[in-house]
This record gives structure tokens, sequence and C-alpha cells, in this order.
């Protein structure tokens, strides 16, 4: 069962996602098809099993409602090396740049084999963001406000929380979205940008 991550400060950082890695020459061999495929060295089974578990699902994209495959390219040489990665099929900007930065940091590998040779191989691999029915619950409620650069207060059993808090799926008991002076009324002017309130159903998790 995925967490569901509430966060104060939502903020969509901007990042350079120029690449270091190395790209091929037109004139180069590429090979799609290939008898034995590339494996990343240190991981167990395919390479989509292993990002799938180890890639991070940003925060402000989960508030945001934003899912989907994110379908990263990238050859790997019949050095090892990484090279020519790119997002084949985009989703978010977010993710797109989540899956670079840690394909990027994949970069030691068994070459692809195609008759007893090492060669460049091509590959292609999606990436799946997926959301908990609890995450696109909050984030389509969330959606109420108009700027999500200046985030709402966060209220967890009557708490108000200040920093990040997990809370499981399964201890969500609901979820409800307070705007205007109603708000300010209630939780005074830290409010003013709208409150989130979340009942749990086994008490409030702690604060870090």
């Amino acid at each position: 069962m995925k967490s569901l991550a509430i966060i104060l400060s939502l903020f969509i950082a901007s990042s350079n996602l120029f690449s270091q890695e190395r790209l091929l020459s037109e004139n180069e061999q590429i090979e799609t098809t290939v008898d034995k495929l590339p494996r990343l060295k240190g991981a167990r089974g395919s390479f989509n099993q292993f990002i799938s578990k180890k890639i991070t699902y940003p925060e402000n994209a989960k508030l945001r409602g934003v899912e989907g495959d994110v379908w990263v390219a990238f050859v790997v040489t019949k050095d090892g090396e990484l090279a020519n990665v790119k997002v084949d099929k985009s989703v978010d900007p977010i993710l797109d740049e989540v899956v670079l930065r840690f394909v990027r940091k994949c970069k030691e590998w068994k070459p692809g084999v195609l008759n007893r040779e090492k060669v460049n191989t091509q590959m292609l691999v999606p990436v799946k963001f997926t959301l908990s029915d609890n995450e696109r619950s909050l984030a389509e409620q969330l959606k109420q406000f108009d700027h999500m650069d200046v985030p709402p207060l966060f209220v967890i059993d009557n708490k108000p929380i200040v920093g990040l808090t997990q809370i499981e799926d399964y201890n969500v008991r609901s979820i409800r979205v307070i705007k205007g002076d109603k708000a300010v009324a209630l939780y005074g002017e830290q409010a003013k940008n709208g409150v989130v309130v979340i009942t749990s159903k086994r008490g409030t998790p702690p604060i870090y």
C-alpha cells in the first residue's frame, strides 16, 4: 500500500536537464533487436522491474494528480556505457525529470549481445506512476485552489501540520476542503489560502 504524503511547502523545482552522458554519432550502428538484452550491474531482474521499485514518485506531482507512463529511451553501448538518454513519451515535466535523473545515474551496464558480439543496444522502458484512490481524491479536491504554489493549510485530526507527514491510505477516514472566510474563522490567518482537513482512523502520524 502506497503512502499518502502531505506537504505544506509545494514547489516545482526548475532543473537543468542537459545530460552529461555520451552521445553516439550517426554512423555508429545501434541495434534494436538483440539475442541478449543489456543488464544493469547490481540490479536484480529486468531494468523495468528495477526502476519501478527504486524510482521516487514526486510529492508535488501526486498532489497535482499527475500520473501515467513516462517512456524513456537510451542506448547501452557495446562498452557498457549509457548514451543518448531522452524521454520518448512525456507525461509531465516533473515526472520526466525524475526519470531522466534516475536513468542517468545507472551508468554501469553489461552490454547487449547479438551473434555473440557485444553491440550498441537501443532501450525503450516505460516507467509507471500510479496514484492510490486516496491520493486521487486529495488531488481532485486540491484542484479547487487556483495557485498550488501558494499551498493551503493541512490539518490532520484537528492538528495543523507544519512540515512533512505521511499517513497510510487505509488510515484515511475522510478528506474535505474549506476555503475563504470560513477557513480563516476556524483556523486563523494561516488558513487564508484554504484548509485541507483530513480525518484519520487511527490517529495523527508523527511529523518530521
